[in-house]
């Protein structure tokens, strides 16, 4: 690929930079927990570098501290030459030449494509005004530098995602960037634009340019990546050149070989937590093997993505079942369907035989069906409002009725809320007209589980249900589910932790791609296998 001009800094710099991006011996922790230990990692002009690893390895505070949002605790990072001091902004990065792609890309859907370059770039001017065709065509040129044929005039809700991708890496290098992050860009992407994606990407190294690749699809490096970097609780423990790679040894780099819960009796999860004699042990199958029981969910021909085959599964009274897999494998959209926060492509679900009126929530919480949210912050909790009122928030529990009218009995609600708090031992205790903002994260999720709970529904559906949370409120939230699939509740969680998934549930759906491609029950269920599976491993 040749070009006429290239744009400020895309080609390989002068002066002879070897390495446009440089970590060495960074080391960082939260409090006590050690998540960076003496990481070192480059990338060199024209190559792709993946930085792969399971879901806590380490990469995300890597990728923090490259874009300045961690002070790191000790190490360097050098960009194309130039020491990145702690705390560097975002805009002089650009100016080093480091830039970065998140899932989520941080395109404006209404906006065209020369629009959403420009609001990055700077707009042209004519006169003293905006130059719309002048912004047209440098939007255009940007675009077809990176080998992307798109109408620069078009909305960016109309292009397909691979091209929207490309045009966030357009933006991105439009800023005089040479080295690029992108973190886990194709998560989302059905198998022929992710085909189409890399193949633009690969062209664009020709450029000088180089990436940094966050993913968890392994099948995607091969032929694109050049090299690959594993991290494994914070450290790293392969470096090498893909073409002395196959899949298994990958995968061996990111399964750290430990004791699984199942098998174990004792083990300390990778997590770095245990049980405690606070919280009853792993049940390990005796609510389902303890005779039949009654199907609850009936899942049939789920589509939630337009790709991959639709799923079907059942669950019955006193089970826990596990939707898992890597991010974005669909095991969360499935979670979101069955609460009701997503209306599916096409595919049925019932409880207790009845059709669930999917894409109601409300209706569907009607039906006995209670949902936790991963976004807790967004979706879970009203901070300004008081523990009580997001207790009661979804249905009042203290109410009384007269005829046809419902009204509040506050005295009620209030004792009722404070007996919800000292069940689940929110701490700091204390009165819940406290603002759920004074909680912390791991206090309000338990609150969160509380509401779900305190109808005693038939099937609990939760997303991700310990993310975030401390190991304290992990125990508790486990406690909670298990204490009411004693009670006879189905249970049904997406989750990408492993050992949660080994610890918690009687049977793992894996998913991949959009598809159940593994099921797995018994001693069958652990932390590695489910971990393999996730890779597409043979078990």
């Amino acid at each position: 690929m040749t070009r006429a001009a290239a744009p400020a800094g895309a080609s390989v710099p002068a002066g002879g930079v070897a390495t446009l991006v440089k970590v060495e011996g960074l080391t960082h922790s939260y409090g006590p927990v050690r998540v960076l230990e003496d990481v070192s990692f480059d990338l060199r002009p024209g190559e792709i570098h993946a930085l792969l690893g399971a879901n806590g390895a380490g990469k995300s505070t890597l990728i923090k501290a490259l874009a300045g949002l961690v002070s790191y605790d000790s190490g360097s990072i050098d960009v194309c030459g130039q020491h990145v001091p702690r705390h560097t902004t975002g805009h002089a990065l650009n100016q080093m030449g480091l830039a970065f792609v998140h899932q989520d890309l941080g395109l404006i859907e209404e906006m065209t494509v020369a629009e959403n370059i420009a609001l990055e770039a700077g707009y042209a001017h004519k006169w003293g005004l905006i130059d719309f065709r002048g912004t047209a065509l440098a939007g255009r040129k940007a675009t077809i530098e990176l080998g992307l044929d798109v109408d620069p005039n078009a909305p960016v809700a109309s292009l397909e995602q691979d091209e929207k991708v490309m045009v966030a890496v357009a933006r991105a290098f439009s800023l005089n960037a040479r080295a690029l992050v992108l973190d886990e860009v194709s998560s989302s992407l059905p198998s022929p634009e992710v085909t189409r994606l890399l193949g633009t990407i690969k062209k664009t190294t020709a450029l000088g340019l180089g990436y940094v690749y966050v993913t968890h699809r392994l099948d995607e490096l091969f032929g694109f990546a050049d090299r690959v970097t594993v991290l494994r609780d914070g450290r790293v423990v392969l470096t090498s050149a893909m073409a002395d790679l196959d899949k298994a040894k990958i995968v061996e780099a990111i399964i750290e070989p430990r004791a699984d819960p199942h098998t174990d009796g004792g083990a300390v999860m990778a997590t770095g937590w245990s049980e405690d004699d606070s919280v009853s042990p792993h049940p390990s199958h005796a609510a389902v093997s303890s005779g039949p029981r009654e199907v609850v969910l009936e899942v049939t021909d789920l589509d939630v993505r337009h790709h991959g085959a639709p799923v079907s599964f059942e669950v019955r009274a006193g089970e826990v079942v596990a939707l898992c897999g890597l991010i974005g494998c669909g095991a969360k959209e499935v979670a979101r369907v069955l609460g009701g926060d997503l209306h599916p492509v096409s595919g049925t679900v019932a409880l207790k035989s009845v059709p669930l009126p999917l894409g109601n929530p409300a209706a569907i919480r009607d039906t006995g069906c209670s949902y936790v949210p991963g976004d807790r912050q967004g979706e879970g909790v009203v901070g300004q409002m008081s523990i009580r009122e997001n207790l009661f928030v979804t249905r009042r529990g203290g109410q009384g009725r007269r005829g046809n009218q419902v009204f509040r009995l506050p005295g009620a609600e209030r004792a009722f809320a404070q007996e919800l708090a000292d069940s689940v031992t929110l701490r700091p205790a204390g009165s819940v007209e406290r603002p759920m903002l004074t909680l912390s994260g791991g206090n309000q999720q338990k609150v969160v589980c509380a509401r779900a709970l305190r109808t005693s529904p038939r099937l609990l559906v939760l997303d991700d249900p310990t993310a975030g949370v401390d190991i304290g409120s992990r125990a508790q939230v486990h406690k909670l589910v298990r204490d009411a699939v004693a009670e006879g509740t189905a249970v049904v969680f997406a989750s990408t932790d492993y050992d949660e998934v080994a610890h918690l549930a009687d049977r793992a759906l894996v998913m991949v791609g959009g598809t159940i491609t593994a099921e797995l029950t018994g001693q069958q269920l652990t932390a590695s296998n489910v971990a393999r599976a996730s890779y597409g491993e043979e078990l």
